[in-house]
């Protein structure tokens, strides 16, 4: 970058109850002739929620002893909350009080009694750096989970994340004494769809047929791909039956879209599904084994239907209303 070439445009909030503090960083601030600055100043709890609250800030600089709430408090609540990179000022030079500022979040340290133009600016500029790898390391790192834990063609979990998602739900629901649904879906006939249509056509298929899993169930609800053309979705804190109102509403959205080929033909699907309710102290393995039965079980009697592991008269009943 050239000497007199401005960097963009900068938004720093400066938070100090001393306004002689306050008055000596801007002062600072001002002599920064290569960036576009805007200072926004708050001394008190309420002015730094209102700034904080007002949109984009790209640096806080803190002051360690703030009323009401310590710098440190601030601090960890910015961190958590992931707003922006923050540098904590301090009255008084102190290196025990510098490490824990870093080990706490914070992305810089610097003493007021040391305080200069150029040492502000390298601290911004350090800031501003570290930040930036930061938050580069994190996306990496999100993008990574996202390639080992999502199906690449569906966007749901795939089989070791939903086996694994299944595991952690088993031990809340086991902790808790709380309920706990389990749905395996099969599309019926998906080779033919492949044999007739072409393997394009049957990736379009399972892609519409997540998408139609996911519309049909909570946030809270869990859907991944477990096989082929196999899908798993956990249903928290649901018994038998509702999963079973869950399972026929999926089972007749699938039946209802329309699917079409490479060409724009229109053909349709229909799906079979099993399902059961958690047994306290079975593993996720029996659990998945008595849907898996139940699935078998929808298909031998005629497929596009809905069977549980344990068919009740009640069960009978509530798929006759739906």
């Amino acid at each position: 970058m050239e000497p007199n070439e401005k960097q963009a445009l900068l938004k720093i909030l400066v938070c100090d109850d001393d306004p002689a503090d306050r008055k000596l960083v801007r002062a600072y601030l001002q002599q920064i002739d290569n960036r576009e600055i805007v200072l926004l100043e708050a001394g008190r709890m309420a002015e730094i929620h209102n700034a904080l609250d007002k949109g984009r800030i790209d640096l806080v600089l803190m002051d360690i002893q703030m009323p009401g709430k310590s710098g440190m408090e601030w601090l960890a609540e910015i961190v958590e909350k992931q707003i922006a990179p923050v540098v904590m000022l301090s009255g008084y030079g102190n290196e025990e009080v510098a490490v824990q500022s870093i080990q706490e979040g914070a992305v810089g340290y610097l003493p007021k009694s040391s305080l200069s133009k150029e040492k502000l600016v390298k601290t911004i500029d350090a800031a501003l750096g570290k930040w930036q790898q930061m938050q580069q390391s994190k996306a990496n790192q999100e993008e990574l989970e996202k390639l080992v834990t999502i199906d690449a063609l569906t966007g749901l979990n795939n089989r070791r994340a939903i086996l694994r998602r299944l595991d952690e739900e088993i031990k809340h629901a086991s902790r808790y004494r709380e309920e706990l649904g389990l749905l395996m879906l099969d599309i019926d006939y998906f080779k033919r769809v492949n044999d007739q249509y072409g393997h394009l056509t049957g990736d379009d298929v399972l892609e519409k047929v997540a998408m139609l899993v996911r519309q049909n169930i909570r946030g809270a609800d869990t859907a991944g791909r477990y096989g082929g053309e196999e899908f798993i979705i956990i249903l928290s804190k649901t018994d038998l039956f509702a999963a079973l109102v869950v399972a026929e509403r999926i089972r007749k959205a699938i039946e209802m879209a329309e699917m079409k080929d490479s060409e724009g033909n229109v053909f349709g699907i229909t799906v079979s599904l099993g399902l059961s309710s958690y047994s306290p102290g079975e593993d996720k393995h029996l659990f998945i084994s008595r849907v898996d039965n139940a699935l078998y079980k929808a298909k031998e009697n005629g497929r596009n239907r809905v069977e549980t592991a344990a068919l009740e008269e009640k069960t009978n009943k509530i798929l006759a209303r739906n």
